[in-house]
């Protein structure tokens, strides 16, 4: 199971639970007790969320061996509140990180006055990325390739997986335009912090 999968899982989960304890208030969690650690909910998510993936046979290959990059920089580092207000046109009630449990993945999410932006970024290498749902739509102009799958913008960049998820719009197509914007200022930044 790809390790996006597993990110995925993670940022639900915390997403889930910050959701039930979010009091309105403007904070900053470097590492809250209810996210989710790296390792939890590898099995939980392995059994509940199918794979976004087609059902090719696997590679073989370590993503993080093959990948470029060595590791994965604080994501929450890299984009600011504001930044991600801008970008979406709503406040930002709450920011929260993985905390650094894993070096070849991290998430940073981003609770709105209405929806949530999730940014997680793992190693992956091109080959693995490139094995992907048959309704996955190719989408130009960001990264070295990218697509969107079920409201998630998935980028591959020098070693670096990056799935973007907007969930502040009215439609799919807008939370599209806002991922992909986002997409493209992040991108410069991971690229200079992982040097």
């Amino acid at each position: 199971m790809s390790r996006r999968i597993l990110v995925l899982a993670a940022a639900a989960a915390g997403a889930l639970a910050l959701a039930a304890c979010n009091d309105g208030s403007a904070t900053t969690a470097a590492k809250p007790s209810s996210a989710p650690s790296a390792e939890a909910p590898v099995s939980a998510a392995a059994s509940a969320k199918p794979s976004a993936k087609s059902s090719g046979s696997a590679k073989a290959s370590s993503s993080a061996k093959a990948a470029t990059a060595t590791s994965v920089p604080d994501i929450c580092k890299l984009m600011s509140k504001a930044e991600i207000g801008t970008l979406t046109g709503e406040s930002v009630t709450l920011m929260t990180d993985d905390g650094g449990s894993s070096p070849t993945s991290r998430y940073c999410q981003w609770q709105l006055s209405q929806g949530q932006v999730t940014i997680a970024v793992t190693l992956e290498t091109r080959g693995n990325f490139d094995v992907r749902n048959k309704q996955a739509t190719p989408v130009m102009g960001v990264g070295t390739t990218a697509y969107s799958l079920s409201g998630h913008l998935y980028v591959w960049e020098n070693g670096h997986d990056i799935d973007v998820y907007v969930s502040s719009e009215s439609s799919d197509s807008a939370n599209l335009s806002v991922a992909r914007r986002a997409a493209l200022q992040f991108i410069p930044r991971l690229e200079a912090a992982s040097k």
